[in-house]
């Protein structure tokens, strides 16, 4: 009878391991059948990307899918139970990655990984982005504003479209001259249509409203530069390689921008260009390339947002990079910021640069680092509390 039960507890225990992985964590399978559009060329190779090793982390070539049918591909795969992943699919680089039938971007794909259920799930890619049109359209942006359509750089390939953003006065006083803030992701600033998952900042909207509408006087009007993104978007904005991301040509970027865009701004519309009145600011990678901006370019800018700043990129090493490079002789202001449902390595390593100066670099005043609860990664959150980095900078106390 002893022997029976002990048999019986051996093979359950066999069928427990059975479902283990090497880690010793239960994992389940996860099954995605893919229909891509009938334009996708014969001999494409499919590929899934996302932010697990499995899917290359946000790598163009994660892991490639395999060919079922007509259009019809398949991705199989098992993933730690609890897993929460994200993913889109492309063509081999992010240069042709899915868009929506209406060439908008399309919003991280999710799905929540369990340990006792296998996950299926049937996917329709509506487009590729290689495969659209450029859309002439006017954007959808409140004010005043121009437009300038393929810049381009030696520095940096693709040309890319720019936003100005004007201030109130600006059509009326032909005398007066206008702070600039650059800011990066042009596309998701002004206009829903071309913002990320049809989600904007709200730039515009905000300025109105803080320097002429129900918090008018809060702050000074200024011009506001959208610089819009490429499909080199991960590489431009980032100073570093990383070893599972690569990247790292963020060096040229900011020559464009300090030495091709800025001096064209300047020149075709009435700027204070002093480094006094001239500010960078973004969110996420776009964060992490300002803080590199203003620090390595101090006589530029004389003032910097970073929202969710990708700290954790290259395992941190802008936090070394701006204790080496002076942060405590930065003469201008520094905005950082993160929201509370960013993620637990976010907050680590964004709480490690603060630390970091804090400690290091005492002396240094000019940096103010908030948290905020509940906020998550996404232009909601960000559009939420915009106000406070640009009355931060732009105050009429400033």
């Amino acid at each position: 009878m002893r022997n029976r039960y002990f048999n019986r507890f051996l093979t359950a225990l066999l069928l427990i391991c059975l479902l283990l992985p090497a880690n010793g964590v239960l994992a389940a399978s996860c099954v995605l059948v893919v229909s891509v559009p009938a334009t996708t060329p014969d001999d494409a190779q499919i590929w899934i990307t996302g932010n697990h090793d499995q899917l290359g982390n946000w790598n163009g070539k994660g892991a490639q899918l395999k060919e079922i049918g007509p259009q019809l591909y398949e991705f199989a795969a098992n993933f730690p139970a609890g897993s929460e992943i994200e993913f889109k699919f492309t063509r081999g680089s992010f240069t042709s990655v899915e868009k929506t039938a209406q060439g908008h971007e399309k919003t991280n794909r999710k799905l929540r990984i369990s340990g006792n259920t296998e996950h299926s799930e049937r996917i329709t890619v509506e487009a590729w982005a290689d495969q659209l049109q450029a859309t002439p359209a006017q954007p959808e942006i409140s004010g005043w504003y121009s437009l300038l359509r393929s810049v381009k750089s030696e520095h940096l390939e693709p040309a890319r479209d720019v936003i100005v953003w004007l201030p109130p006065s600006y059509p009326r006083n032909h005398t007066l001259r206008y702070p600039v803030i650059y800011m990066h992701d042009g596309q998701n600033l002004f206009d829903a249509n071309t913002a990320f998952g049809g989600n904007e900042w709200g730039v515009d909207e905000v300025m109105l409203d803080y320097i002429a509408g129900s918090h008018a006087g809060q702050l000074n009007e200024a011009i506001v530069v959208g610089i819009c993104n490429t499909a080199d978007r991960m590489s431009e904005y980032t100073p570093f390689p990383d070893p599972k991301h690569s990247g790292g040509n963020g060096d040229n970027y900011v020559k464009f921008i300090v030495e091709e865009l800025k001096p064209m701004i300047d020149g075709q519309f009435r700027t204070r260009p002093d480094r006094a009145s001239t500010f960078i600011g973004g969110s996420s990678l776009g964060g992490l390339i300002s803080l590199y901006a203003g620090i390595t370019r101090p006589q530029t800018f004389g003032g910097i947002i970073a929202m969710s700043p990708s700290i954790w990129w290259a395992n941190g090493a802008i936090i070394d990079w701006l204790l080496e490079h002076n942060i405590a002789g930065y003469k201008g202001r520094i905005w950082v910021d993160m929201g509370t449902r960013e993620g637990d390595e976010a907050i680590e390593y964004t709480r490690k640069l603060a630390g970091e100066i804090g400690k290091n670099a005492p002396e240094f005043k000019g940096m103010r680092y908030r948290e905020f609860s509940g906020a998550t990664h996404s232009e909601k959150s960000w559009h939420q509390r915009l106000h406070l980095p640009l009355r931060y900078l732009l105050g009429p106390s400033n």
